[in-house]
């Protein structure tokens, strides 16, 4: 069986023996939504809070974030500016590196920026954690600021997408290094808590909020002000992205689900919880990732490049929490369990010297070499896009060849 995975802005195959196939892991399926644009225009339309305050507004930033269905982003963004209907006043759409491009077309006398390093900034409260965030001007000045976006699972941080728009992807490079590094009596799980404390720090903001199936066709959307789209949404996603796991595989190969998601090597590491999910002790791990951006931050580097044994940089960890240091220190534990293969564009002295990472050609060549250690009668798993999927292991007592 030949199965097609995302690798950057295009995909890869790997062919897979079907009698060695133990499941290929995809979103649980669902029905579309017939008309997503319509239903979206409904919702903006039918918003009364949101309509009043619109017209009402001098200033009004719509902030595009990823989505997994480009064409999507681009109705739903010509569906804000309709219902906006404030000729008045200035609007702005500001893009993040995670964003479709739109043309003139779609903007409609709208102003277009895209938020980079080098964007202007401005302090925004301390949060409870002790973080002063420096966010996109453009973003602080709005009176009115609607996020369009998806909300996907995290393997780390539970939820990724909408609810990271404002923060870090509008923050200066600055303040998102201190809200990722170093950082006293801060966990994992904080820094979820943190990102949605900056968002709902502004007042008179709208989510517009989608949910994709394993097409990128929308089965959800929501328009509203924080707390209720999440609370929607965040339900849907832990229902329709969580797949119940009974047997566990010799071999899987994965994808990290492709541009923007596999920019970076740091990036890649971030699912491999899926895989490992699924994966059997001494099992190993084959992931698709291009990282045409490298290895990307530069404390999962240095961390990486120490080779310590990872217990030291859990210690070094409990002293000072370090999102980068996290991973590298993950990897690392992974690494003493599991045998790690690499399909990529970044050269293999540094995937094997730094990141003690095998690396391959190709998929095809990696699971042939992995079948090769393991046996012909190795069982295997897939997972396209594990970006999108939490694969999850049923109770305890009705597990299978663990």
């Amino acid at each position: 069986m030949e199965v097609w995975l995302p690798y950057g802005r295009s995909e890869i195959p790997v062919r897979v023996p079907e009698e060695r196939l133990v499941d290929i892991f995809k979103i649980n399926s669902d029905f579309p939504l017939p008309d997503p644009t319509a239903e979206a225009t409904r919702l903006l339309t039918s918003n009364e809070t949101f309509l009043r305050k619109a017209s009402q507004a001098a200033r009004i930033c719509v902030v595009l974030g990823s989505c997994g269905n480009g064409q999507m982003s681009v109705n739903l963004t010509r569906g804000v500016l309709n219902a906006i209907n404030n000729p008045q006043a200035s609007t702005s759409i500001l893009c993040t590196r995670e964003s479709p491009e739109l043309d003139s077309s779609t903007t409609e006398g709208a102003k277009m920026l895209r938020h980079s390093p080098k964007s202007e900034t401005k302090d925004i409260s301390v949060t409870k954690y002790g973080l002063t965030p420096q966010v996109n001007s453009e973003f602080v000045r709005a009176d009115v600021r609607i996020l369009v976006g998806e909300l996907r699972p995290h393997q780390f941080l539970k939820y990724a997408g909408l609810c990271d728009l404002v923060f870090p992807l509008l923050g200066s490079q600055s303040s998102v290094i201190s809200h990722l590094s170093d950082r006293q009596g801060l966990s994992l799980d904080d820094l979820h808590a943190e990102r949605m404390e900056i968002i709902k720090s502004f007042e008179n903001t709208f989510l517009l909020g989608l949910a994709l199936d394993a097409d990128s066709r929308p089965t959800a959307i929501i328009f509203d002000e924080i707390d209720n789209c999440m609370r929607t949404l965040e339900p849907i996603i832990d229902e329709r992205c969580t797949r119940k796991i009974g047997k566990r595989s010799d071999i899987v190969v994965m994808s990290a689900g492709g541009a923007p998601f596999d920019t970076t090597l740091d990036l890649a590491v971030e699912v491999l919880p899926a895989g490992l999910n699924i994966l059997k002790k001494d099992g190993v791990l084959i992931i698709a990732a291009e990282c045409q951006g490298g290895h990307g931050g530069g404390q999962f580097y240095e961390w990486s490049a120490e080779h310590k044994e990872p217990r030291y940089l859990e210690a070094r960890l409990r002293r000072k929490f370090s999102y980068e240091g996290f991973k590298a220190s993950y990897l690392g534990r992974t690494l003493q369990t599991h045998r790690v293969y690499l399909v990529s564009t970044i050269p293999d002295h540094y995937v094997e010297s730094i990141f003690d990472i095998r690396p391959s050609q190709t998929v095809n060549a990696a699971l042939q070499t992995a079948q090769r250690a393991h046996g012909a009668d190795s069982m295997i798993s897939v997972i396209p896009n594990a970006s999108h999927v939490t694969p999850k292991l049923l109770e305890a007592g009705t597990m299978q060849g663990s």
